[in-house]
């Protein structure tokens, strides 16, 4: 029977055989992106806690507003209290604190981020903010252009519906922006129904070359 191991040799030359998201910092050894990386979206810091764990790169921003909105706003198990979010926030602090110099926490939203981000600059994105449609399509709009050629794009939640988590739009808001761009979308294999999907980055779009006659 096929393992974990098998699957990571997969890696440097396929994104399809990932089984949970846990395997990502793997295979972004495997496909030697050691720079800089971004998760949105980090509540209690856990998943920033994987990856820098294991994952070999140079430094991970964090991005989370931990900022309250009104449940008429945003419908979302995450959308807690201020208080809460304090408190997360704090805690997210003392878990990442181990990793030094290759931690960054930005208490901030995700369309504040990009713009102190360069494009093409960073080797991952991870995003698992707000669940809606349009608000993943924000994130995909703001985030593509950070990630750079051969770079993974990513992102948790990989389902549509009306769940007691909240609502979720992010399977048609992501099959809809890579359709329109020709980008195969993966998901993970064995973490459902809470999967996550992902991309390789394109090489940006050139205008084509005018013709003379």
């Amino acid at each position: 029977m096929p393992t974990i191991e098998d699957a990571r040799d997969t890696y440097s030359t396929s994104i399809a055989w990932l089984a949970s998201r846990d395997e990502l910092p793997h295979l972004l050894n495997q496909r030697k992106l050691y720079g800089c990386g971004v998760e949105i979206g980090v509540q209690k810091g856990e998943f920033s806690e994987v990856i820098l764990a294991a994952w070999h790169g140079k430094h991970l921003i964090s991005v989370d507003p931990w900022l309250t909105e009104t449940t008429e706003q945003y419908i979302d198990i995450a959308n807690v209290s201020q208080e809460q979010h304090n408190v997360l926030y704090e805690g997210t602090r003392k878990r990442l604190v181990r990793f030094g110099t290759r931690s960054s926490i930005w208490r901030m939203t995700s369309l504040e981020a990009t713009a102190k981000i360069p494009d093409y600059s960073l080797d991952f994105v991870y995003i698992d903010a707000r669940h809606d449609y349009e608000s993943v399509m924000e994130d995909l709009n703001a985030w593509q252009s950070k990630v750079r050629p051969g770079g993974v794009l990513a992102g948790h939640d990989y389902i549509d519906g009306h769940f007691s988590a909240g609502v979720f739009g992010v399977k048609r808001a992501v099959d809809e922006f890579f359709a329109a761009r020709g980008t195969p979308v993966y998901s993970t294999l064995m973490d459902a129904p809470w999967l996550t999907w992902l991309t390789v980055a394109a090489l940006p779009a050139t205008p084509a070359l005018a013709t003379t006659t």
